[in-house]
């Protein structure tokens, strides 16, 4: 009997040091998969940042040329009116 448990432990023993190495690769696998994520997450946030940057001053540029357009339009009507008189 103690050598059965003897030898069950002997098997657990070398088992569980075969696993830990096992395991120490699978962690060190995934490790650089959380590494690479994180790279590719942090380059998609600086993106999105210069993306809505470029958004804003478009956005403002429409807003210029909306308001240049309309003082044309004004100052054409003056011209315009000014002929009618």
């Amino acid at each position: 009997m103690l050598k059965k448990i003897t030898a069950l432990s002997l098997v657990l023993a070398l088992t569980a040091c075969a696993n830990t190495d096992s395991l120490d690769a699978n962690i060190s696998k995934l490790t650089n998969k959380v590494d690479a994520l994180s790279a590719q997450v942090s380059d998609l946030e600086a993106q999105q940042k210069s993306a809505s940057a470029d958004a804003a001053a478009a956005k403002s540029a429409a807003e210029d040329a909306a308001q240049s357009a309309k003082a044309a339009n004004t100052r054409i009507d003056n011209v315009v009116a000014s002929y009618k008189k």
